[in-house]
């Protein structure tokens, strides 16, 4: 008579228990293996995965919850305002200025000074600081003072004459403008320079580039991010190789995506060749539409990205640049031949989309990464424009009309915390008070599913859920976030945050005691 051989269960990694789990009522644990979600179900039913190795972390009533994935945010230079100065805070020209002056007094005499975060439109005064304030306030230092929208610097004296702008014969980069008075006088604010700048400031090291990375990725951990798609327009074989190195170093703990620029598709094989290599993906070409084509050259640009295989986004806050980006995408359509389907298309922001728009979105099946922060943090300055309200950062109407929309910060434009900016698509509530569009509100759990599913399918992630063979990239929050009011969801903390079925974040623990060798190639 032959026995029946019995094969036991392989045993679980990590097996979270004792809580909630987000869309499983009848669950109260979660068992990892190999960086997958082995099972989930009542922890008596998931004891057989337990073996001498598994670590257990008592949930003791807590949620477990998928990462959050960030569609879009600016890894490097979230990075630089995390760690140097920012005036984001300033509701006032003086404000800002002491704020730049306290800076610069601990700032050795020539050293540059690089700060973040004006918005002249925040400002009470309605405008940015002018040349001879900050002249008076920095008079030893010279300072590159970016746009909160990241387009556009303001700088004083010391910088302009480094930098040489006022040199005879000086010819300014294709695209910019250099703002000047009545007197024809640089007024020290300058639009559309910011490549041009960054290329002709003091480089920053690589111990100094790591640095801030360790630092914006724990930042990223700690508001539950698991995954990010840098999407930069300038990215390039230059930025694709530095992701690839932070990443690999463990410098960032995150799966990393990043878009490409298109001045950089003739250079897309070698940035495959970086990303592939180091387990990081290559998510899309970023096209600016209005800054660098005329709308034909656009289409082709489009066309020969959707050649090679490449996702497709499109920068569109103003309706001039929806326009010209939907118009780029059916040319492109019309053309393509290839026998493979055809690549996806993102609109990034959609900042303002009138309802003429809504079923040509969900026609051309494009993708909406939606910004619903900006609601929150940059409302004070929708509010003056009430005629512009009812078709801003839209996410109801959209899904109604069967677009397809996923969530992002943009960080360092806003904050790089998901929990805030679901919040704000759930109340649509300003800084201050202010509801803006309240008919373009989601349910919680259809905006939790801006960052975790809906973003997951557009990055062609198998995470975004707590379900059986998907990515162990989870979080455990204090509270169940679909129990809660949106104020304090925007609140809330990370308990702790998984990827790839490591722990790579735990709140009250230093950064030395969090696991940094957690597998984040996903094949």
């Amino acid at each position: 008579m032959r026995s029946e051989v019995v094969v036991p269960p392989a045993k679980a990694d990590l097996v979270l228990h004792e809580g909630l789990v987000l869309g499983h009522p009848g669950s109260d644990s979660v068992a990892i293996s190999r960086g997958l979600i082995a099972a989930h179900g009542p922890f008596a039913e998931l004891k057989p995965l337990v073996g001498p190795r598994t670590h257990l972390i008592k949930l003791a009533g807590r949620a477990v919850a998928p990462g959050f994935i960030d569609s879009h945010l600016h890894f490097l230079q979230a990075a630089a305002a995390a760690t140097g100065v920012s005036v984001q805070r300033c509701r006032t020209v003086g404000d800002l200025l002491a704020d730049l002056r306290l800076a610069a007094g601990k700032t050795p005499p020539g050293n540059w000074l690089r700060a973040f975060g004006c918005d002249e439109a925040m400002m009470l005064e309605k405008r940015g600081p002018t040349r001879a304030e900050l002249d008076q306030s920095l008079p030893k230092n010279p300072l590159r003072l970016r746009h909160q929208t990241l387009h556009a610097t303001w700088l004083n004296s010391r910088a302009i004459a480094l930098l040489g702008l006022e040199a005879p014969g000086f010819t300014p980069p294709l695209g910019a403008n250099m703002i000047r008075d009545a007197a024809g006088k640089l007024t020290g604010l300058v639009v559309g320079m910011e490549t041009w700048l960054s290329n002709h400031l003091p480089l920053v090291t690589a111990a100094e580039s790591e640095s801030r990375a360790r630092i914006m990725s724990r930042e990223l951990a700690a508001a539950g991010v698991t995954t990010f798609t840098d999407a930069t327009a300038r990215n390039g074989p230059v930025e694709v190789e530095l992701f690839a190195k932070l990443a690999a170093s463990g410098a960032i703990c995150q799966r990393v995506g990043a878009m490409i620029g298109a001045q950089h598709l003739d250079a897309v094989d070698r940035c495959e060749q970086l990303a592939r290599a180091a387990g990081i993906g290559l998510s899309a070409v970023k096209f600016m539409p209005g800054y660098q084509y005329d709308r034909a050259g656009l289409a082709r640009t489009v066309l020969h990205a959707l050649d090679r295989g490449l996702d497709c986004a499109f920068h569109a806050t103003e309706i001039e640049e929806l326009e010209e980006a939907l118009a780029a995408i059916e040319a492109a359509k019309a053309g393509f031949a290839g026998e493979r389907a055809i690549p996806r298309f993102r609109i990034e922001h959609g900042g303002l989309i009138t309802p003429n728009y809504i079923d040509r979105l969900m026609a051309l099946g494009v993708w909406v990464v939606t910004n619903p922060g900006f609601i929150h943090f940059r409302g004070p300055k929708y509010a003056a424009e009430p005629g512009l309200v009812a078709h801003l950062y839209r996410a109801r109407s959209l899904k109604a009309a069967g677009v397809h929309l996923a969530g992002a910060t943009d960080a360092p434009v806003t904050p790089a915390k998901p929990l805030a900016a679901i919040a704000a698509a759930v109340s649509r509530t300003t800084i201050d008070g202010v509801e803006l569009a309240p008919a373009e509100a989601l349910p919680v759990h259809e905006a939790f599913a801006l960052f975790t599913i809906d973003a997951a399918r557009l990055a062609r992630l198998e995470a975004g859920a707590v379900e059986p063979d998907r990515l162990a990239d989870l979080i455990v929050l204090p509270r169940d976030p679909f129990s809660l009011k949106p104020a304090d969801l925007m609140n809330l903390a990370v308990d702790i945050t998984i990827v790839g079925g490591r722990v790579v974040y735990e709140r009250g623990r230093p950064a030395i005691a969090s696991s940094d060798s957690a597998d984040l190639r996903s094949g």
